[in-house]
């Protein structure tokens, strides 16, 4: 007899009827983008499915167009697509308006879009365009690696983005080498600031974050090469990536703070000799060394200040000092091993941070520094500082980060499942229900208050002190614009 038919599928594996029309007072006049190019998501927590659809409201606004006169192979004839920070013209920006600071939070929801030209031509113009691609912390080879396992059958096959751009993958990977190796130190130099951390309590050095970043940006660029047949390519930077990660978890692992953290250490003389070249008027920027640095240290610090110290911290010496950034990106890129297991839960008893009320935690997600140091909140002058505020930017790699500790390491009691979805649902509540001058919510700036819930930004345009002891008050450059809602765009 003929074999029985197949049961019918269970009610809770059909895919849900998604519909958008709940969300149109977010989404506006993007909402046929959006129902054409995005995937659809729904949960069972409301301010999650709103801040995901405003989410990709205001993605779509960021979008926009290199100049057409800006020729970059393999890009749009009408001008690469590429993707703002700011939706207004800000005097740090280069071309187009784009800021190479947040790309690599731009890659990871372009990735998703269902037109590959957004991602495609964003690569395209950092690595072969007009980009300022060395302004700021950027990781690239990471970024394209991970679009190519998301959308390609064979990663880094013959025809895929990561095959096509790997030569200038590594090139770029030589070039920052050359210019923030610190040969002295044996790592990696970044600046507080191009790490995009304005006055971040550990100020300079081989910093967390940017070692990661070359770890990630190594073993990217090895599973390109490897795809693409290139055995030798291959091996080289599965050396390379072995040596960042010893950086990481052998030099800048703090045994006294149970953390990951900076090892204080001046500018290399290469770095300086790169802004030097900028500064002439027949560099590639006809000038402006913005496109690689704009500065070191504090910004705006007042004299006589405890922390950070006036100097600087000791050269050589680990900061003593727990940020955000330095829990966060070990993990966000993977430098730290799932094995052997007791290494990998040595290294997770950082995560006790999170959810610690002298370390991280308050009511409106992680604080970007440790609330028991005395450079918590320390008072300066500047529009921006990563010394306590929420920072969504940081929040978003928190969760990712987090994610890769649960799904590839052994358990450990630090923090599970349940700090992952509170973290989640306070970031989607950061944008469904804090507070900001003049915008009704949903809304998202660059930091909030981690206790009053109020997008610092939208404090200062309107002149409201933020909290005690900041400066900055009064900015009108109006950087976190947004049009109307209904309103022409």
């Amino acid at each position: 007899p003929p074999p029985p038919p197949p049961p019918p599928p269970s009610p809770r594996l059909r895919p849900p009827q998604i519909e958008t029309a709940p969300f149109a007072f977010v989404l506006n006049e993007s909402r046929a983008w959006v129902e054409q190019h995005v995937p659809y998501f729904h949960s069972s927590d409301e301010d999650l499915n709103t801040a995901y659809w405003y989410r990709w409201r205001v993605f779509h606004l960021h979008l926009a167009r290199a100049p057409k006169s800006q020729r970059t192979p393999g890009c749009d004839p009408k001008g690469c697509h590429v993707i703002t920070e700011f939706l207004k013209k800000v005097p740090w920006s280069g071309p187009a308006n784009t800021i190479v600071c947040p790309a690599g939070h731009h890659f990871a929801e372009a990735r998703w879009v269902k037109d590959g030209r957004y991602a495609g031509d964003y690569a395209r113009f950092w690595l072969r365009g007009a980009g300022w691609r060395k302004q700021y912390t950027f990781w690239p080879a990471h970024s394209v690696w991970r679009h190519s396992l998301l959308v390609d059958a064979r990663p880094g096959a013959a025809g895929s983005l990561a095959h096509e751009l790997l030569p200038a993958l590594e090139a770029n990977y030589r070039d920052w080498v050359r210019t923030h190796y610190h040969t002295g130190a044996r790592c990696m130099f970044q600046s507080c600031h191009a790490d995009g951390q304005e006055n971040s309590a550990t100020l300079d050095g081989c910093r967390p974050t940017i070692n990661a970043v070359m770890f990630a940006e190594a073993t990217a660029i090895a599973a390109a090469a490897a795809a693409a047949g290139n055995a030798t390519l291959s091996a080289h930077f599965e050396e390379e990536a072995a040596r960042w990660r010893g950086v990481v978890l052998e030099r800048l692992w703090s045994e006294d703070l149970s953390f990951f953290t900076t090892l204080a250490q001046p500018p290399p003389k290469s770095l300086h000799a790169e802004i030097t070249w900028y500064r002439r008027k027949d560099s590639p920027t006809k000038g402006n060394s913005q496109s690689v640095q704009t500065y070191f240290g504090c910004l705006a610090c007042p004299r006589g200040r405890a922390c950070p110290p006036e100097r600087g911290w000791p050269v050589g010496k680990l900061v003593p000092v727990r940020e955000l950034s330095a829990l966060t990106a070990p993990w966000y890129f993977g430098a730290v091993p799932a094995a052997p297991a007791g290494r990998s839960r040595k290294f997770a008893t950082a995560w006790a941070q999170l959810h610690d009320a002298k370390g991280f935690a308050s009511p409106w997600g992680p604080r970007t520094t440790e609330r028991r140091s005395q450079c918590y909140n320390f008072s300066n002058a500047a529009q921006c500082n990563w010394n306590g505020p929420v920072w969504p930017f940081e929040v978003s790699k928190a969760a990712t980060a987090l994610a890769e500790l649960l799904q590839t390491h052994p358990p450990q009691p630090h923090a599970g499942i349940a700090a992952w979805e509170a973290l989640m649902l306070t970031y989607a509540r950061a944008h469904t229900r804090a507070r900001a001058e003049g915008r009704a919510p949903p809304h998202v700036d660059e930091d909030l208050h981690p206790d009053d819930g109020y997008w610092i930004t939208r404090r200062k345009l309107h002149g409201v002190r933020p909290w005690a002891g900041a400066g900055g008050l009064g900015a009108s450059n109006g950087r976190d614009w947004l049009p109307p809602r209904g309103g022409p765009q």
